[in-house]
């Protein structure tokens, strides 16, 4: 029996959660929270990549700018042994020179791809924030609508009629159900006193006569 009342009990209560579940899903309030919830989470993830964006982009200048160098270097290297009439070391120098332009190229490409896709991000990440603002708004716009409708219902159920009329007649008919149960109360009231009275009134003149009768004996 035991065992067949808990698993009623547990039925009642997974069907009251189903139901408050679908209540949550289906209230627009409970859905703006889910989206802002989501696109915050949104936001994060996309300052996150900004910052990764931006560590990218300058280990690209970094790397760009020492290649230069390096290739800066080969062509006075290769210059000196040229004058040097070293032409061995000057055809070593040069290639290796071409080799590091050739980089250069590639990773400066590479920057400025870094850059632009930086500054995407960082457009995106404005609009992404700024979209969140409007979703913050909508949200307070929607709290304020739903206090309307909630407020509205209470006095609708406060004003509506019913099959016994109004709230203000059905005070008014309490009040004249008062005003009757008071002045039965008042009847009954003085009726009791009426009869303590005529009881009273009967004693005495019980009491009157057995005087007389004790006079005249």
């Amino acid at each position: 029996m035991n065992t067949l009342f808990e698993r009623i009990k547990q039925a009642i209560k997974d069907d009251f959660y189903e139901v408050a579940e679908k209540q949550k899903k289906t209230n627009p309030i409970s859905l703006l929270n889910q989206y802002l919830r989501e696109s915050e989470a949104e936001v994060k993830r996309a300052a996150k990549l900004i910052e990764r964006q931006k560590l990218l982009r300058n280990e690209f200048y970094k790397e760009w700018q020492e290649i230069e160098k390096m290739a800066e270097k080969r062509k006075e290297q290769g210059e000196i042994a040229l004058k040097a009439g070293a032409e061995d070391l000057s055809e070593i120098a040069l290639r290796e020179q071409a080799q590091y332009e050739e980089r250069a190229d590639r990773l400066k490409n590479a920057y400025d791809n870094s850059v632009l896709q930086l500054e995407e991000l960082e457009q995106k990440h404005r609009e992404m924030k700024l979209k969140l603002k409007d979703m913050h708004m909508k949200r307070l716009e929607l709290m304020g609508q739903e206090n309307v409708v909630l407020m509205k219902n209470k006095m609708n159920k406060v004003l509506k009629d019913t099959e016994f009329g109004t709230p203000a007649e059905n005070m008014e008919n309490i009040g004249r159900l008062f005003e009757r149960e008071e002045k039965k109360a008042n009847d009954e009231y003085e009726i009791s006193i009426f009869d303590a009275r005529i009881q009273q009134l009967a004693k005495e003149l019980n009491q009157q006569d057995s005087g007389d009768l004790r006079d005249n004996s």
